[in-house]
């Protein structure tokens, strides 16, 4: 599983040096089902506490059945390609499984955390020769790039770039971990946020500065990063590239001053509203709405494709489903320990949940594996986090058994005892008449 989660991201190379097996078969494929088979050795179980596993399997579910209506109302030459692009995305979604069978202890769990960061300076390495090769002092398109997500996009690689920046920021400022953990955590972080910045993703520049916000507020120690954070806003924005400066300076979403690809978003949602209104129950089907639409492009909108895609039950399951989910990570917050990894965690995923759903507010990014599975295992985590940590407190409160030595001593013997207080104790038929 390790190995897996360390190969996640890094969709170049998945694309150019593994090879692809009949039937639609890649590495998501084989790897996710090898993880399968080890969790399923380790006997692991799956966190009772919460119902978003039951919200999950809904979700899949309906998705089978969207994906049914979808090539009755609107067929394509290759149906396959639908069915591979659910069975990627729910591979995504299932490792949320996966981990908690997987994770039985806070040694596996930091191992996981491990696998998870480990890849990020390959990713800076990749990220920067492509930024390097295009780089110019004003802002232009091509300086739009995707780092390690060679199939995806720029705002995909960003949105996941920012769900680990913020989690690990949590994770540095909220824990006691040792000077090797801080160390990884920094790095981790610098990397993220030089690949956001890169990334030219207006909506990840919101997002991660929301997360970031609501993560220091929620912090118990909050009042410490007061003098860091007023330096940081008088100092960083001087320092930014003239080229981002631009790419900020150019968001217009209302008015005439409207940018073109927030006019272009807006016909995409007009198309897809129609779509919803023609099919309010069933949605017009899984994956079908760049097929459908007289624009040939995404809805660029999670959850109006949503409503489209699959109807009013398919989008009350889909946001049950995020409800679900920042239920899990404020449970884990509100009910752990502070200064605990179990407590870092809900706080760090306090702050990405709402980054996750306002980026889906311009774009997919719940769909695709290789950006939507992390945060999948880092929900994991919290599951067993905050279970381990409720155990631990169980326990400390628990009365302590007796030890040898705290057990009382035994009864002396009836006749190394004076004898006014012989006469007081009961005879063995007497004790045994009465026991």
């Amino acid at each position: 599983m390790y190995l897996f989660l360390f190969l996640l991201p890094l969709q170049n190379l998945q694309v150019g040096y593994m090879p692809k097996l009949p039937g639609g078969l890649n590495f998501l494929n084989v790897g996710f089902l090898l993880a399968l088979i080890v969790a399923w050795r380790i006997h692991g179980g799956i966190a009772k506490w919460t119902r978003l596993d039951r919200w999950v399997w809904a979700y899949l579910a309906y998705c089978c059945f969207a994906l049914l209506v979808g090539f009755s109302l609107v067929p394509a030459p290759d149906d396959g390609q639908r069915f591979n692009a659910m069975k990627d995305s729910a591979i995504g979604v299932l490792l949320f499984f996966v981990v908690q069978m997987s994770v039985t202890d806070w040694g596996a769990l930091k191992r996981v955390l491990l696998a998870m960061i480990l890849p990020m300076p390959y990713i800076l390495r990749v990220t920067w020769t492509q930024h390097a090769s295009v780089a110019t002092t004003d802002y232009k398109d091509q300086l739009r790039i995707h780092g390690t997500f060679a199939l995806l996009g720029a705002n995909e690689f960003a949105a996941f770039c920012v769900t680990m920046a913020l989690v690990m920021f949590a994770l540095l400022i909220a824990t006691k971990w040792s000077k090797v953990w801080r160390t990884l955590l920094i790095v981790g972080i610098v990397i993220m946020v030089l690949c956001v910045l890169w990334s030219y993703s207006r909506t990840s520049y919101v997002t991660i500065l929301l997360g970031a916000a609501i993560v220091v507020l929620l912090w118990r120690g909050r009042f410490k990063l007061a003098i860091p954070i007023l330096v940081a806003l008088v100092v960083v924005p001087p320092l930014l590239p003239n080229s981002v400066t631009q790419r900020w300076d150019s968001t217009h979403v209302d008015g005439a001053d409207v940018d073109t690809s927030t006019e272009e978003r807006y016909s995409y949602w007009a198309v897809a509203l129609e779509d919803f209104t023609r099919h309010p129950l069933t949605g017009i089907g899984l994956g079908t709405f760049a097929d459908a639409s007289p624009y040939n492009m995404d809805a660029h909108n999670f959850f109006i494709r949503e409503l489209a895609e699959k109807g009013l039950p398919g989008f009350l399951i889909t946001v049950g489903l995020f409800f679900a989910m920042a239920r899990v990570a404020w449970r884990t917050f509100r009910d752990s320990p502070p200064g605990s990894l179990a407590y870092a965690l809900g706080l760090g995923m306090c702050g990405a949940w709402p980054a996750l759903v306002v980026t889906n507010v311009w774009g997919d990014r719940f769909t695709y594996a290789q950006m939507i599975g992390y945060y999948w295992v880092l929900l994991a985590l919290c599951m067993k986090a905050r279970e381990f940590a409720l155990a631990e407190r169980v326990a400390a409160a628990a009365p302590v058994a007796a030890t040898p030595t705290m057990r009382a001593a035994p009864t002396p013997p009836r006749h190394a005892l004076p004898a006014r207080l012989r006469k007081a104790l009961p005879r063995p038929d007497e004790a045994s008449r009465h026991g």
